[in-house]
């Protein structure tokens, strides 16, 4: 626990969420989506062995008894041999795969606990206390950043992104009607003029999610959110896997230009891996240089100037 309050809060720099958290102390202990099917073999074996054994026994060993027994014996067994391997073939592809231990026990038999013997971890809060959309204060936000996960724009409120960066902080396209952005005016229900940036998770919903952003500002949107490439292959990244919601493969499909052939396998096998496992650290680097990014489209002179290879204009020292 202190090795990950240590390095979620960069120190006690940042803060951080129970969310967050709970996510680090699952990294390299989630299931890897087989089954123990061995140990289901190994007991059909021996108990086959035990009935053979009981019966031949019982009957004095005779062997017209015994040699029936075995030929029945052994083709069930075989057969139960048979549909064991492909069930654990399939659980290797299809079964589900989560954390461990259900958040809302880690909240109680973790952090309350932990908290009762030394004291409130360092940087942690609660994702519930910030409410969206939120805003730079009392200043106009020129940029306009969009995340369906709470946990993950908890944590880049709490960390005062939206006053550094001046963004607005949105949960969903639904709250841009009643925000405005210095750099675009004003925006309709619908968000159009908003310069956008996106995050989202490595999963189906995530790029249905992005791809709703899309529709609703154009060309006007950074997309720096997960994709399957950056967590597939990683064996400390947090992947996990659940059957396919409604809509989801059509949500792979849309976005199969944007994914190899490999990351939409992965996808479609059920598998994801939540953004609110990315460390802080790392996550205000993503907005950081989406930002930069997203500065480039609201700023034609910005945008060029990146092109060319300036980050910003120069200024008088």
């Amino acid at each position: 626990m202190r090795k990950l309050i240590a390095k979620l809060s960069d120190g006690g720099r940042l803060r951080y969420t129970p969310t967050q958290l709970w996510y680090a102390a699952a990294r390299n202990r989630t299931p890897k989506g087989s089954v123990a099917y061995g140990c289901v073999a190994a007991f059909l074996v021996v108990l086959t062995s035990f009935i053979l054994l009981v019966v031949s026994g019982a009957s004095g060993f005779d062997p017209e008894v015994v040699r029936p027994a075995v030929v029945v014996g052994m083709s069930l067994l075989a057969l139960a041999l048979l549909l064991t391997v492909r069930g654990s073939r399939r659980a290797k592809r299809t079964g589900t795969v989560n954390v461990p231990m259900p958040l809302d026990r880690f909240r109680t038999s973790v952090i309350d606990r932990w908290t009762a013997v030394y004291s409130r971890p360092i940087g942690l809060s609660d994702e519930g206390s910030v409410p969206f959309p939120v805003r730079p204060g009392d200043s106009t936000p020129r940029l306009v950043l969009l995340c369906p996960d709470p946990a993950v724009l908890a944590c880049l409120a709490l960390n005062g992104v939206h006053t550094t960066h001046s963004l607005a902080l949105a949960q969903s396209l639904d709250q841009l009607g009643n925000i405005s952005t210095g750099s675009t005016g004003s925006t309709g229900a619908d968000g159009a003029g908003v310069v956008g940036i996106v995050l989202h998770d490595a999963s189906p919903a995530g790029l249905a999610f992005a791809s709703a952003a899309r529709a609703a500002l154009g060309e006007r949107v950074v997309v720096a959110g997960m994709l399957p490439r950056t967590v597939m292959d990683k064996d400390n990244a947090v992947r996990l896997r659940k059957p396919l919601a409604r809509g989801d493969l059509d949500a792979i499909r849309a976005s199969s230009s944007a994914l190899t052939a490999a990351e939409a396998d992965w996808l479609t096998r059920g598998w994801w891996s939540p953004l609110a496992a990315v460390p802080p650290v790392k996550l205000l680097t993503v907005v950081a240089r989406a930002v930069d990014r997203a500065e480039g489209l609201a700023d034609p002179d910005r945008g060029h100037a990146q092109q060319v290879g300036f980050l910003t204009w120069p200024t008088a020292s």
